[in-house]
């Protein structure tokens, strides 16, 4: 078929979409696609003037990594011990770019528990609650595409980002949160899937002991953009508790070309909403809708 401008991976808490449709899984991706082609529309209306509603095929994945636990529902799962040991991961990265010491010795000593309840009473006063609960869904989710005993999960889900890819030849891909990762590691591995532009957007691609050291094909030294890919550029809220630490994938990574640090919104700086109508994002993406392959 031919080549569309935008093409998108999610990020975390959108297995709601599958449960909506009461397990159909075309249902689901139609439906948000349907919300990210809306919200893309509404920020070229507004910072481009570019009317029309472009389509954006998305790579959905929720599903992938789906093991029974209430993911996208209002509370988060109860978090498995490998999940727990990201979350303390996490919280010590964010202590340390606060150049605050973190318990790391008592987290190796098997104290987790008790570790971790006292990083998570930190971090909530820090951040908020609304914070905590944005971190634990990702750790959650990261857990299940990262577990070694489950690897199954984190194939099937680069591959349904490679087979968007593949079927739609988009110039632009955009992921978002745990979406930026699972993309990251699909362009990594297939250097035949060819993007004129990559966009991350709140993503954690940056942690290094959560995120970057885990990374496959394993990265030494400095991380750097995919070969098939022409230019990355990276946007993140200055509040968004996913994407740390601040500047951090231009720093871990070689190639990216622009690293936004934006103001999406107040109280929920995560949403892909917000990230999909912003100014930011949009100046990147205008010239390349309604350009067509040949």
């Amino acid at each position: 078929m031919d080549a569309g401008a935008l093409a998108g991976v999610h990020g975390i808490r959108n297995y709601g979409y599958l449960r909506d449709a009461a397990g159909d899984l075309p249902t689901a991706v139609s439906a948000i696609e349907a919300d990210w082609a809306k919200w893309i529309a509404r920020g070229l209306r507004k910072g481009a003037g570019v009317p029309s509603q472009e389509p954006c095929p998305v790579a959905y994945y929720a599903d992938c990594l789906f093991r029974g636990e209430r993911m996208g529902a209002g509370g988060s799962p109860p978090l498995t011990p490998f999940a727990q040991r990201l979350l303390a991961q996490w919280i010590e990265e964010v202590r340390s770019a606060e150049g605050e010491s973190p318990p790391a010795p008592l987290v190796s000593q098997g104290r987790l528990t008790s570790v971790l309840r006292s990083m998570t009473e930190w971090f909530t006063e820090r951040y908020g609650q609304r914070a905590l609960r944005i971190v634990t869904a990702t750790v959650s989710e990261l857990a299940s595409y990262f577990d070694p005993a489950f690897p199954e999960g984190r194939e099937q889900a680069q591959e349904r980002v490679a087979a968007v890819l593949r079927e739609h030849r988009p110039r632009v891909l955009l992921a978002h949160s745990l979406g930026s990762v699972v993309a990251y590691e699909a362009l990594s591995r297939d250097p035949d899937l060819q993007l004129e532009l990559l966009v991350t957007l709140g993503s954690p691609l940056a942690m290094r002991t959560v995120v970057f050291d885990r990374l496959l094909p394993p990265v030494q030294g400095r991380g750097a953009r995919p070969s098939g890919v022409a230019a990355w550029v990276n946007v993140a809220d200055r509040g968004d508790p996913v994407a740390v630490p601040r500047g951090g994938v231009s720093q871990r990574f070689s190639g990216v070309v622009r690293d936004h640090a934006v103001s999406i919104h107040l109280v929920d700086p995560h949403r892909a909403k917000s990230y999909l109508h912003c100014g930011e994002l949009v100046g990147e993406i205008a010239r390349f809708v309604g350009r067509r392959g040949v």
